[in-house]
């Protein structure tokens, strides 16, 4: 009996062991499970719906990410198949972009690694003489670098968004799209550049 339960500790011990390992690529697992688990690509990620949606005249499956919305404007940030898109609207003139962005996923062996989740490509424009957006976009995030021309902060955010301030700039925020691992990861990684 004793050597019974003996050779079941050990075999249960063993699965554990197997069970438990994990991928050796020491980044996010791209084949992982999707719907907030690390590694989930942006088109996995909920949508949200936007009052005034600036996008309805765009074709495609336009998947809305993220929302936030400032004293002047509002960013919307989302999907489009194999594009990421930022589209910036002033408060009372909902439906017409101040700036828009857009820009496809990397193939395979091009863009930059400059944040986990990459690789990333960029795209980058001006609306009023004092806003800006700039974007790195890849299949499982994407980072937005944003000035809305006067010093005010984010007043209200919705979706798997995480908003920063960036260093230097009360008038500049960053803003992370992914799954909640991912932009823990870019966000602690923003942190120290």
């Amino acid at each position: 009996m004793a050597r019974t339960k003996r050779t079941l500790v050990v075999g249960a011990a063993l699965l554990a062991l197997t069970v438990g390992c994990k991928s050796e690529g020491g980044g996010l697992d791209p084949a992982s499970p999707s719907h907030g688990t690390p590694g989930s690509q942006l088109t996995e990620l909920g949508a949200i719906s936007v009052a005034d949606d600036p996008l309805t005249d765009m074709e495609g499956k336009i998947k809305i990410l993220s929302e936030i919305e400032y004293d002047n404007s509002r960013l919307i940030a989302y999907v489009n198949g194999s594009s990421c898109g930022v589209a910036v609207t002033l408060n009372g003139s909902s439906k017409e972009k101040q700036i828009h962005l857009v820009s496809k996923w990397p193939a395979t062996a091009e863009g930059n690694n400059s944040y986990p989740a990459g690789p990333y490509n960029s795209a980058s424009g001006a609306g009023s003489p004092k806003a800006w957006a700039s974007m790195l976009c890849s299949k499982n995030a994407m980072v937005i670098e944003y000035s809305s021309g006067d010093d005010a902060n984010p007043a209200h955010s919705r979706g798997q968004v995480t908003v920063l301030s960036a260093t230097g700039s009360p008038a500049k925020t960053r803003i992370i799209i992914g799954d909640s691992e991912t932009r823990r990861q870019i966000a602690d990684q923003a942190k120290t550049q």
